[in-house]
C-alpha cells in the first residue's frame, strides 16, 4: 500500500495477511433511501447578468445532487399543475442590479404550507464571486430544510506529482479552483487540516528524511513541525484538544506521540516492539484509532487519549490501514486489502458491523471523512492516481482530480 508510514510499515510481513479472512459483507446500498423533494425553476436575472444567472443555477443544481438528499423537479409547480405538496420544499433566486453593483438573492419556501423558511442575499456578485456564493447558498438550503451544515463551501488538500515535481494542492470540494501551495523536488505526503482549517499539516522528505511541516495559508511558507530523530509521520489534528498526533520512530521503532500545536511533545501514547502508526482522532478528542501489526497482521485499535485501555478493533480483513474515524462519530472507514486491490470499508466504534463501502477493480486507499459523515474522499489507484469522492449511502463515485493523499476541510 503505497503510503509514508510506509518506510515503516513496509516492513509489516505480507506472509502475516493470509492468516486472516478476507470475507466482508457485500457493500451495502441503501435501496428507497427517503429524499426531500425540491423545486428549482429556472433563475431570473437582468439582461445583461442573465448568463451569470444562468451559471450560478447550475452551479447550485450540482451542489444539491451531490448532497444525496434532494429529489429536484427542475420547473415551477404550477407549470406541472402542481399546487401543494407536503414536506418538499421550493428554491428560487434572482440577480439583479442594486447601487451600481450586481446583488443575488435566494429563497427557500414550504411547497406545502407556502411559509417562507428563509434565504439569502449576496451583495457585489461578480463573475469571480459566483462559485462562492452558489456554494454558500447551497450550504445554506441545506441547513434550512435538514438543520445540518452543508459541505459546498468547504475544501479539499491533497498531493499530486507533476514531471519530477511534488505538489500540495487545494481546491474547492468539487475539485474546481486548484491552487498549489508547496512545489518542491522531494515526496510530500498525508496533508492534514488544522488549527480551524487555516493551516496544513504534512509529511516532507526535503530534509532527506520524513519529517512534518505545517503551511499556514496566510503566509508564503512552510515552518518546520518536527523533526525528530528517525521518521516523523502521519500526523493527524484535533480542534478539541486542539493537538496533533503523530507517529515518531526517534526511540527505536514507531510509536504514537501527542504532540502540541507547536510540534512539541506532550506524551508518548505507545509502548510496543510493533509498528504503530496512522492514529486518528475520535470527533469528542477523547479516543484514538491507529494501526498496530502487533497481531501478526496490520489491524486496526482503540485507545484513550491518554493511551489507556487499548482494545483491538478489526477482526476481518488480513491487511487493513488508515482508519478515519467519522465526524459523527459513528463509524470509522478505513482500507481493507482484498485480493490485490485494497478496498473501503467501515465500521462502528464496537467493532460489531464491519462493511465494505467499495468492491471493483480498482484500489481504493486513504479515506478521509466529509463534515457530513455521508461522503468519504479516497486515492483512487488504477492505471493512474485520482482523488474520488464515494457515497456511502449510495455507492456512488466522482473524480474530482489527478492526486493521492486527500483530507476534507471542516465547516
Amino acid at each position: 500500500m503505497k503510503r509514508l508510514c510506509l518506510a515503516l510499515i513496509i516492513l509489516l510481513l505480507p506472509a502475516a495477511a493470509s492468516a486472516q479472512t478476507d470475507v466482508w459483507p457485500d457493500p451495502i446500498v441503501k435501496e428507497g433511501v427517503f429524499v426531500i423533494p425540491l423545486w428549482l425553476p429556472t433563475f431570473t436575472g437582468d439582461t445583461d447578468v442573465t448568463s451569470r444567472a444562468q451559471r450560478l443555477e447550475q452551479i447550485l443544481l450540482a451542489d444539491l445532487e451531490f448532497t444525496g438528499l434532494f429529489k429536484i423537479t427542475r420547473e415551477e409547480p404550477a407549470s406541472a399543475g402542481v399546487q401543494g405538496v407536503a414536506n418538499a420544499v421550493i428554491v428560487r433566486g434572482k440577480l439583479f442590479h442594486e447601487s451600481g453593483d450586481v446583488s443575488f438573492e435566494g429563497t427557500v419556501t414550504d411547497l406545502g404550507s407556502s411559509d417562507f423558511m428563509g434565504g439569502k442575499k449576496y451583495s457585489k456578485v461578480g463573475d469571480r464571486d459566483v462559485r462562492r456564493v452558489a456554494h454558500h447558498f447551497a450550504d445554506e438550503i441545506v441547513r434550512l430544510v435538514t438543520g445540518e451544515n452543508g459541505v459546498a463551501s468547504t475544501q479539499i488538500v491533497y498531493t499530486r506529482k507533476v514531471g519530477d515535481k511534488w505538489e500540495l494542492v487545494v481546491s474547492d470540494y468539487d475539485g474546481y479552483n486548484p491552487r498549489v501551495l508547496v512545489r518542491q523536488p522531494m515526496p510530500l505526503l498525508g496533508p492534514r487540516w488544522m488549527d480551524g482549517n487555516q493551516a496544513i499539516a504534512y509529511t516532507s522528505f526535503r530534509n532527506g528524511k520524513a519529517d512534518l511541516f505545517v503551511r499556514y495559508l496566510a503566509e508564503g511558507q512552510s515552518r518546520n513541525l518536527a523533526n525528530y530523530s528517525g521518521s516523523n509521520t502521519a500526523v493527524d489534528w484535533s480542534e478539541n484538544p486542539g493537538m496533533l498526533l503523530a507517529s515518531l520512530s526517534k526511540d527505536g521503532n514507531a510509536e504514537i506521540y501527542l504532540l502540541q500545536k507547536n510540534g512539541h511533545i506532550n506524551a508518548r501514547l505507545t509502548h510496543n516492539r510493533a509498528i504503530d502508526t496512522s492514529p486518528g482522532w475520535a470527533p469528542n478528542g477523547r479516543e484514538i484509532v491507529f494501526l498496530s501489526d502487533r497481531s501478526g497482521s496490520p489491524q486496526l485499535y482503540i485507545m484513550e487519549r491518554g493511551g489507556g485501555n487499548v482494545r483491538r478493533l478489526t477482526f476481518t480483513g488480513g491487511y487493513n490501514a488508515s482508519p478515519a474515524w467519522s465526524p459523527r462519530g459513528d463509524l470509522i472507514a478505513f482500507s481493507t486489502r482484498m485480493g490485490a486491490e485494497f478496498q473501503l470499508a467501515t465500521v462502528t466504534p464496537d467493532g460489531r458491523d464491519g462493511r465494505l463501502i467499495t468492491k471493483d477493480a480498482l484500489s481504493h486507499e486513504d479515506p478521509r471523512w466529509a463534515p457530513d459523515g455521508r461522503h468519504l474522499v479516497c486515492t483512487e489507484r488504477g492505471r493512474e492516481e485520482t482523488v474520488s469522492v464515494v457515497d456511502i449511502v449510495t455507492g456512488g463515485k466522482r473524480i474530482l482530480a489527478q492526486g493521492s493523499d486527500p483530507d476534507w476541510s471542516t465547516p
